[in-house]
């Protein structure tokens, strides 16, 4: 493995959140293709046999995850360690997808969308980091707009906003939730 690629490694290993190509080339004072070369090195070495994770593109950036086979075993030492779990109602997912397909939206129209009154479970959004305010609609009343945030694409484990699927896709399959920071 390259001195490089070990470097990139040691890095990931250590962010609580995406370090971008940009952030990986400052850091390192390296070239893009350098980093490039040096991340799908990474990648292929981690995708092989042995190994308990893998290279993963998200939020923009680049982490390191645990491989999908061993996803049980993370999840009861996460279960027995009090890891932080962030519980998201029914309505706050909801709300959360009408945010993503619809974004920059205004609470009215997510609202609309969903039939019932959001300002509570999109103050819960809110709280948490997950959407944030944008600005304002110029036209009409000049109500906020919500957008999501790079945090919603990290705890939805989506690399960006095109990842997100259509509403058709979409399913509730429990009355709660869970997903882990």
């Amino acid at each position: 493995m390259s001195e490089l690629s070990r470097k990139i490694e040691a890095l990931l290993f250590t962010a609580a959140t995406p370090v971008t190509d940009r952030e990986l080339r400052e850091s390192l004072g390296a070239n893009g293709r350098e980093v490039r070369t040096a991340l799908e090195e990474l990648g292929s070495i981690l995708e092989g046999e042995g190994h308990g994770i893998f290279l993963k593109a998200l939020a923009g950036g680049w982490v390191l995850e645990t491989k999908p086979e061993l996803s049980g075993t993370v999840g009861d030492f996460r279960e027995n360690s009090g890891t932080k779990r962030i519980r998201l109602s029914r309505a706050a997912i909801e709300t959360a997808a009408v945010v993503a397909k619809s974004q920059p939206v205004t609470r009215s129209e997510i609202e609309e969308i969903r039939g019932v009154n959001s300002s509570s479970p999109l103050a819960k959004l809110l709280e948490l980091g997950l959407v944030k305010s944008s600005g304002r609609k110029k036209e009409g009343r000049p109500s906020l707009l919500y957008v999501t945030t790079a945090k919603f694409l990290e705890v939805f484990g989506m690399n960006d906003i095109n990842d997100i699927p259509s509403f058709d896709e979409i399913e509730e399959t429990s009355e709660e939730e869970e997903i882990s920071t």
